[in-house]
């Protein structure tokens, strides 16, 4: 790829995972260039606080708001209806909104994610004529592309696709994207320098945007309670954060009082990354209870900090900890109870652990190796589209 070829990034610019997640790939990437990225962006509707409060990652975007229909299943016909068409047509202006701010782009990359990221978006944005190379980052599926899922073979308008793990490459695959469009590029992670003679104590659970939806919590609390009651009352504490608000889900609440954990339970909401590195390197494990999702951005970081991880083989986390996950089945409170019980009871295996995985991210969840991935996928996708224009071909 030209080092002057002028990029740009589609993403929410608000100080969440995703956006975090852009500027950290667009610093790499234009380090490696020496060529600028810009950024285009709009209020993305999630209806979050820090969306709602304008808490920006970066300002440098060409930045712009719209009205966002929310999906809502009203019991009058008519009015389904109406807002089913209103919301079509929301998106279809948002998507040529970013497509005319981006229009003078030799290469667009498009960061998916929700609302107005979301696949929707996303497959109109497709359908517009472009004539630059289009690749697009699908973070995880949303609702609408899983409903529908003729609907994904949209995406073979794009150049190229990259995923974070082979099981969201699978399933898309499935819904009939061609697989070799689909590449896989790792979530990344910074790695700090750091002495690991810090005390650590307690564990961690990290629960994304949405708190109750694939994150086995319920199991994680359940197991939660095993422990306090092997433990007599001393289990370790459990540091609950994630991208889901300032507000702690009332159910969240109830299970811990449910399982008699709530006094175990200490919810930091959302971090900051730099509080987030702290906490990581200052935790004794990293529990991911996931039984769908993505869970790239706690399993990378915790690499990075030396941090051991029990975990589900779900959610892309085998792909970024390859053979130094502590493994367990899904649903099962037991076996996540004796796993976290082994490392407790076993300083020199946790520290093993986390040798190996500071390791495998140099090796592989470092941001320069990201970009270097991103990049050849973009002379890919560059390939792509100077052959699709050459050979005049429309994908329907």
């Amino acid at each position: 790829m030209s080092l002057t070829m002028h990029v740009t990034f589609i993403c929410c610019p608000f100080q969440t995972s995703y956006g975090w997640y852009a500027e950290s790939l667009k610093q790499a990437v234009e380090r490696k260039t020496g060529s600028a990225i810009d950024w285009v962006a709009s209020n993305c509707g999630c209806g979050d606080p820090i969306e709602v409060g304008k808490r920006f990652q970066t300002q440098d975007c060409e930045y712009f708001e719209l009205p966002h229909v929310r999906a809502y299943e009203s019991k009058t016909a008519w009015k389904r209806w109406a807002r089913v068409r209103v919301r079509h047509f929301s998106y279809l202006f948002r998507a040529w909104r970013y497509q005319n701010l981006s229009k003078d782009s030799e290469l667009i990359h498009f960061q998916q994610i929700l609302n107005a990221y979301g696949s929707s978006v996303v497959f109109h944005w497709l359908k517009q004529h472009s004539k630059a190379a289009r690749v697009i980052t699908v973070h995880e599926l949303d609702s609408y592309q899983v409903q529908f899922p003729e609907k994904n073979k949209l995406y073979n308008k794009a150049d190229a696709i990259i995923v974070h793990c082979d099981e969201l490459k699978r399933k898309l695959a499935d819904f009939g994207v061609q697989p070799d469009s689909i590449h896989v590029v790792f979530q990344g992670a910074s790695l700090p320098e750091f002495v690991d003679d810090k005390p650590r104590e307690g564990l961690v659970f990290y629960g994304g945007h949405k708190l109750m939806s694939g994150k086995g919590i319920r199991t994680l609390f359940k197991a939660m309670a095993i422990l306090k009651e092997r433990l007599d009352g001393n289990a370790p504490a459990l540091k609950v954060h994630g991208h889901y608000g300032d507000r702690v889900p009332e159910e969240a609440q109830r299970l811990a009082e449910q399982f008699g954990v709530a006094d175990k339970i200490v919810w930091l909401k959302q971090l900051s990354m730099n509080d987030m590195v702290q906490l990581y390197q200052t935790s004794l494990l990293l529990v991911l209870s996931y039984t769908g999702g993505f869970a790239g951005l706690p399993a990378a970081v915790a690499a990075g900090n030396r941090l051991p991880v029990v975990s589900t083989p779900k959610a892309g986390i085998p792909d970024h900890l390859g053979e130094c996950g502590v493994w367990v089945e899904e649903e099962n409170p037991q076996d996540l109870a004796e796993r976290i019980l082994e490392l407790l009871n076993d300083p020199a295996r946790r520290c093993e652990i986390g040798a190996k995985l500071r390791k495998r991210a140099e090796l592989y969840l470092n941001w320069d190796s990201i970009a270097d991935r991103t990049l050849a996928v973009y002379a890919s996708a560059v390939k792509n589209k100077s052959n699709r224009t050459a050979l005049g071909t429309q994908v329907r």
